[in-house]
């Protein structure tokens, strides 16, 4: 039964509203405690009124109250619910499947909220919970599978698994998760639904394992994102044009216009553009274009999307990204090289995509280009041939073109064998009739270039038919004859056009198609893009991308990268590639279709959208109403009692005082004894009041008691994130976790959890360190002892602590507790932090020597990294009875904000308090966390890593 947002679990018990009539009439009926009067005299009757009607019910307020409170119980047995959100039926196990390949990472915080609303249904019914995601993972030495399903599960276990899924950056194998839920028959067996938190792109084998589960089990799509505009981004393309470059975006159908903002960032992970930009409405495809000086757009190391934490919306450029240096070799005599028809083509079509510069080959190879060109022979070759060659197999690019008819033939550095006998270079010949272009082969980097009708070739150099002459041709005429060949000379390579590089021989240096084929050309010449011998070796990893973008040192189960024409996957997560100069950017953007395409959901499937309402279960709060209504019926009744004897005893007072007054001395003595006589059962009485009052107090003190024992219960059907209740402390004791100190200032607050979760998950992903969710805690109301590190980064303006909050931390401290201290601005000085910690017993702090155990407990290290580079200071003089372990560590390197996972969070504090971090590049990110790891070990394992018996280990890795 649903009334508006309250639903009733239980309406049968409404019935038992009818019986508040009953009670009214009761309770009215019931006459009131009769009053005790003394009775002095018969003349105090005089002027009496007869009260009896009333007397004989009870007042109003008490009928009111005690309605109320039957009310109260009446509404708790029947379980109202605000915002009960039933996504899947209340009987039996759910299986809930989690989509976290690539496409979930730019709106987890919706997944997971979806998540959290499914647990809570969960706890609700007291059903259990079957999870299963869609993201493969590494799987033994080379293999890739999906995890096993968990199950079934309890909600709170439930919570802690949904807890623990990140997004992945890769593609979802629906096809394997729906092999592995018909392989568990007692999965299939045990649920009543089904629950798929996914969104509404369409993918391989998605609508296929939909129709599979629809026909065993009810199942229930549940979108995360309702709102068209909220679709998925992806950055499918970054190319450089003569103004700047361009960025190619691919998006779900918008229903109308969608600002971006684009964020080009350097080596260092600073910000060093930032371009708005408008997605039009109706399109799934978008092109902009960013005009950028040269000197800017070669220090783009990846492009992004502001707002958007998805390695999708990120584009790493590599080592080809950089603008090129092209050298073109000229005699020492010749003239102005630009007034010269042999150069204007080749200018004009190389001058916008590189730096071009004209000299001789002894010059330019003292300025060490990417690519030489020669037209014809090469002058004065005789005397640089050696550093030529040295030059080739470093890496360098060659590219030579035929000369006029008076050159005499050089078979130096060609990749193939020419005809020769001919005064043209090599041989020519000519044709009646002009010979045309055909399609370029899948093995050319021209592939996919369409050819002009118009372009044709009157001569060529003719090449001797080798037997590899087929894989050394990338462009050949309609007879077979090739046209552009090329071949790999040890790192570096050899290209030859068979025609002029003027329009003597052939018209293509005037068309658009000479321009292109350079701009496939220029980007060859890199480290990423050496000969075929090399790009055929593995390339090791140098840094790999989570799901949300951030860049991270690879784990062992990433393998070496042989090509970038495949999706990435676990063993080949997208991230920069190489050694030795190389840097292969591998991006997911390129690969992922099917944006622009919704799901073709089986009919039988139930779509839902997630609510942002949280459900709420007020059967709880009925029976605490109860409980206050019923303790205030009580306090009236006490205090009423109380006021009556009051009354009653200023009342005789007052008659005493009369009577005395008025019967004089005679009627003194008879006046004392009935005094006498009257105290007597007045004494009596109070004393049996003051019993009766005590009585009622002591049932108050449980009740209230009782009450607040109510109020610290968890809520059952909603629990906050940052609930600071006394729970917390039994959920430490059970789960350890870290802890951060609470400066009442949100941004910072935000801002340490934010990290202190990152690092948590870090050491969850490299060490047996299973820690759970990070807490906010208090001295003044919290108990320190259950946290084995806490993090208290220091605020201007802090408040002084008090005198309980002083002793609870100095307790802490004194019985193997451990605080790092983070003055979060570099300056470190431990005079400071005694004043701004007075009253706390700070022990005699000295700089940490480059031996300390922290900086190898786990990794080694040389220093405390962190967004700064300030000492790390620690206990002088350790206390033996803890082990010589510190207890107190100050610095300044403001940890938390780089051990923060996501780039969102720290682009959320610097809005809220007008001061950007943005000086954390990827290299100080793992640095950073590496200390931190090596933080967590030292105050969990104390001073193991100082034994003597791992000094040949540490040894022999220092001499690595």
């Amino acid at each position: 039964m649903t009334f508006n947002a309250i639903t009733f679990l239980y309406p049968a018990f409404l019935a038992g509203l009818l019986l508040l009539p009953v009670l009214w009439l009761i309770i009215r009926s019931a006459p009131r405690r009769p009053r005790r009067i003394h009775f002095p005299a018969a003349r105090l009757l005089l002027g009496a009124t007869n009260n009896r009607r009333n007397a004989e019910r009870a007042p109003i307020w008490q009928t009111i109250l005690r309605s109320l409170i039957l009310l109260c119980l009446i509404l708790a047995a029947a379980h109202p619910v605000l915002n009960k959100n039933d996504y899947a039926p209340d009987n039996g196990a759910i299986l809930v499947m989690v989509d976290n390949s690539w496409s979930s990472a730019a709106h987890w915080p919706q997944y997971r909220q979806g998540m959290k609303q499914i647990v809570n249904q969960a706890r609700l019914n007291n059903q259990p919970v079957f999870i299963a995601l869609t993201a493969p993972e590494a799987a033994g030495a080379n293999d890739i599978a999906l995890p096993p399903i968990l199950g079934p599960l309890s909600p709170h276990a439930s919570q802690d698994a949904f807890d623990r899924i990140q997004p992945r950056p890769w593609a979802p194998d629906y096809h394997g998760l729906g092999n592995l839920i018909s392989a568990r028959q007692d999965i299939i067996n045990a649920i009543s639904s089904a629950i798929f938190v996914t969104d509404n792109i369409a993918a391989d084998g998605k609508d296929t394992l939909a129709g599979d589960l629809s026909a065993v089990s009810p199942l229930i799509v549940l979108h995360p994102v309702a709102d068209a505009n909220d679709g998925s981004i992806v950055i499918s393309g970054l190319s450089r044009n003569r103004n700047g470059m361009s960025v190619n975006l691919r998006h779900s159908p918008l229903g109308s216009d969608k600002p971006v903002t684009l964020v080009a960032r350097d080596s260092r992970g600073q910000v060093i553009l930032r371009h708005p930009a408008t997605l039009q409405s109706g399109t799934t495809t978008n092109r902009i274009e960013v005009a950028l000086p040269g000197d800017i757009a070669n220090a783009i190391q990846t492009v992004g999307l502001t707002g958007i934490e998805s390695a999708a919306a990120l584009f790493q450029t590599g080592a080809k990204w950089q603008q090129r240096k092209v050298g073109i070799i000229v005699s020492s005599g010749e003239g102005p090289v630009l007034l010269s028809d042999r150069y204007f083509f080749l200018d004009r079509a190389i001058s916008p995509y590189a730096d071009i510069s004209y000299g001789t080959l002894a010059n330019l190879l003292a300025q060490k280009p990417d690519i030489l060109v020669a037209t014809g022979n090469i002058p004065g070759l005789g005397s640089q041939q050696g550093q030529l060659a040295s030059w080739l197999d470093n890496g360098g690019m060659l590219v030579r073109f035929a000369g006029d008819s008076a050159s005499s033939p050089d078979d130096r550095f060609l990749p193939v064998t020419l005809r020769m006998g001919n005064r043209d270079f090599g041989g020519s010949m000519s044709w009646e009739r002009p010979k045309r272009l055909t399609a370029f082969a899948d093995t050319s980097p021209f592939h996919g270039l369409p050819i002009p009708e118009d372009i044709t070739v009157n001569r060529q150099l003719l090449a001797e038919p080798d037997r590899d002459i087929v894989e050394k041709t990338w462009a050949r005429l309609t007879d077979g004859t090739p046209l552009i060949t090329s071949m790999a000379k040890n790192a570096g390579r050899i290209v030859l056009f068979h025609v002029t590089p003027w329009a003597d021989w052939s018209n293509l240096p005037m068309s658009g198609l000479f321009v292109q084929i350079w701009q496939r050309i220029l980007p060859l010449a890199s480290p990423d893009n050496q000969a075929s011998s090399a790009i055929q070796a593995l390339l090791p990893a140098q840094s790999v991308l989570d799901g949300f973008g951030h860049a991270h040192q690879p784990d062992p189960t990433v393998l070496g990268l042989q090509g970038t024409a495949a999706m990435p996957d676990p063993r080949h997560p997208p991230g920069i590639y190489g050694q030795n100069g190389q840097a292969v950017a591998h991006n997911l953007g390129p690969f992922l279709t099917g944006l622009d395409r919704p799901v073709n959901w089986p009919d039988q499937v139930q779509l839902k959208t997630l609510v942002d309402d949280n459900q709420m279960d007020l059967a709880a709060i009925c029976v605490f109403a109860a409980f206050c209504l019923f303790l205030l019926d009580t306090l009236i009744i006490i205090l009423t009692g109380a006021n009556s004897q009051f009354q009653g005893y200023r009342r005789g007072r007052k008659m005493r005082a009369t009577l005395s007054q008025s019967d004089g001395g005679a009627k003194g003595s008879n006046a004392a004894h009935s005094k006498a006589a009257t105290q007597k059962p007045g004494a009596a009485g109070g004393n049996n009041g003051a019993h009766n009052r005590l009585g009622m107090l002591v049932i108050l003190a449980g009740s209230l008691a009782a009450a607040c024992g109510l109020l610290t219960l968890p809520n059952t059907a909603h629990a906050q994130e940052n609930s600071q209740a006394p729970q917390s402390d039994f959920r430490a004791a059970l789960h350890p976790r870290l802890a951060y100190m609470e400066t009442g200032v949100a941004a910072i607050d935000r801002l340490s959890k934010a990290g202190l979760t990152g690092l948590t998950e870090t050491l969850r992903r490299r060490t047996a360190a299973d820690l759970a969710t990070p807490s906010m805690v208090n001295p003044q109301t919290d108990d320190l002892s259950f946290y084995p590190l806490i993090y208290w980064p220091l605020t201007e303006g802090q408040n002084e602590m008090s005198a309980y909050g002083r002793e609870q931390l100095n307790r802490y401290l004194a019985n193997g507790g451990m605080i790092l201290i983070d003055s979060r601005d570099r300056e470190v000085e431990p005079a400071r932090l005694r004043r701004l910690l007075a009253g706390v017993d700070i022990p005699t702090l000295a700089r940490a020597p480059g031996d300390h155990i922290v900086f190898r407990s786990f990794y080694l290290l040389d220093q405390a990294y962190g967004r700064f580079d300030a000492a790390l200071w620690v206990d002088a003089r350790p206390d033996p009875r803890l082990d010589g372990v510190a207890s107190v560590l100050f610095g300044g390197n403001d940890w938390a904000a780089s051990w923060v996972q996501t780039r969102l969070e720290l682009e959320r504090y610097g809005e809220a308090t007008s001061n950007p971090i943005d000086d954390i590049s990827p290299r100080r990110h793992e640095m950073a966390l590496r200390f931190g790891v090596n933080l967590v070990i030292y105050a969990l394992t104390g001073s193991y890593k100082g034994d003597q018996v791992h000094l040949p280990a540490i040894l022999e890795r220092l001499g690595r």
